[in-house]
């Protein structure tokens, strides 16, 4: 079976992967390598599987308030080596323009391990997401509290909603980057399971199958993380701003929390129809936070604003958002129309009918809130 490591339960570990930018063109820019090999901070700046993106990660943090800190402290010196190489930074789920067959591949043999065998569709993953690590006592609490938070995912993708555009084309979504990823063999959906042991025996069918070689092929919208004994949620586009970034984070502790409570006083929920993720997935890709989104079973719907209002009423009464009540004035809003990161680049191309001046916006943005420090936004 399967070893999972202890964490400190609900501590976060956060990763965010940036596009980088040129600051002429707004083109995604293949300077990751120049980026890397000059960089002298901490080990938090990652390569990702094309030159033109990096990940920040942060090391543990007990809340969102920490992780926000956490990465502003690599942030701000990266935007000066940023500066020194002639690029800038972009956090959305997609770049508004840039075209996937011009990319060109980091070095490094998992990357091109990944499209020898998926071809195009793993040379399409010109995408950008935020994933946050959930710390988990024990591995059975581990999928528990998966199957728990598959009732909430639907809601966590319409926060987070940032891809609207593709290579140039207005895709009609509020998230074309979810959509790019459910065309991996093994992304989207994780398969059902009950405890520890059956996840275990589908990880070690698929790896007897060959269909993946290792945990990380696993491309779920929220899976397990054994080496660091962490449930990963992966479903949410990259934040236009580290201020928002911290928000969803707070929100995505507050959730597992809510979880966390649920599943040792014997009231966890059960794994949800599939269909009901799915749709609700959909919808929130399709619509953002102007989704009806599902909340039972029986099919009756909520407007994805007010599944956020009533969410937030729950989890502030149950303490869940202990820590991060910065945050909450930023979620409140969210849930009475302040837009998303989609809604201000539809309303800026609209405003131009120019996709260099969204991405130009989309880099302004990310800085302004980088220099202006923690509690930005």
């Amino acid at each position: 079976m399967l070893e999972f490591a202890r964490s400190e339960p609900f501590t976060l570990g956060v990763e965010v992967e940036l596009q980088i930018v040129d600051p002429t063109t707004y083109d995604l820019s293949p300077k990751a390598p120049q980026l890397l090999s000059r960089w002298s901070g901490r080990k938090t700046v990652q390569p990702e599987i094309f030159q033109s993106m990096i990940e920040l990660n942060t090391g543990i943090c007990a809340d969102a308030e920490a992780a926000d800190r956490d990465l502003r402290s690599t942030a701000e010196p990266l935007m000066a080596l940023a500066r020194e190489q002639g690029v800038r930074f972009i956090a959305t789920g997609t770049h508004p323009t840039a075209r996937y067959t011009e990319r060109l591949i980091y070095p490094a043999e998992r990357y091109h391990g990944l499209i020898a065998r998926n071809q195009w569709i793993a040379r399409r993953l010109q995408i950008f997401g935020l994933h946050v690590h959930l710390g988990m006592p024990d591995p059975e609490t581990c999928i528990a509290v998966q199957n728990e938070l598959l009732h909430d995912l639907g809601l966590l993708l319409a926060c987070s909603t940032s891809s609207p555009y593709f290579q140039g084309e207005e895709t009609g979504l509020a998230s074309s980057r979810i959509t790019v990823f459910e065309g991996m063999p093994t992304g989207g959906m994780p398969q059902p399971v009950r405890d520890w042991a059956e996840f275990t025996s589908v990880v070690e069918t698929l790896t007897r199958a060959h269909a993946i070689t290792s945990l990380k092929d696993l491309w779920w919208d929220i899976r397990p993380s054994p080496r660091y004994g962490t449930l990963e949620i992966r479903v949410c586009d990259g934040l236009a701003t580290l201020s928002e970034t911290a928000m969803i984070v707070a929100l995505s502790q507050g959730l597992a929390r809510r979880a966390g409570a649920r599943v040792a006083a014997g009231r966890g929920r059960t794994y949800p129809p599939i269909w009901y993720v799915r749709e609700n997935k959909w919808r929130a890709s399709r619509h953002g936070m102007d989704a009806e989104m599902i909340v039972s079973a029986e099919g009756e719907t909520m407007p994805a604003r007010e599944r956020l209002r009533t969410t937030l009423d729950e989890l502030e009464s149950g303490g869940f958002l202990a820590g991060n009540e910065r945050f909450v004035p930023a979620l409140r809003a969210l849930a009475s129309g302040a837009p998303t990161s989609a809604e201000r680049q539809k309303a800026t191309y609209e405003r131009t009918r120019d996709f260099h001046a969204v991405t130009k916006a989309l880099a302004d943005e990310f800085e302004d809130d980088v220099f202006a420090g923690v509690g930005a936004h």
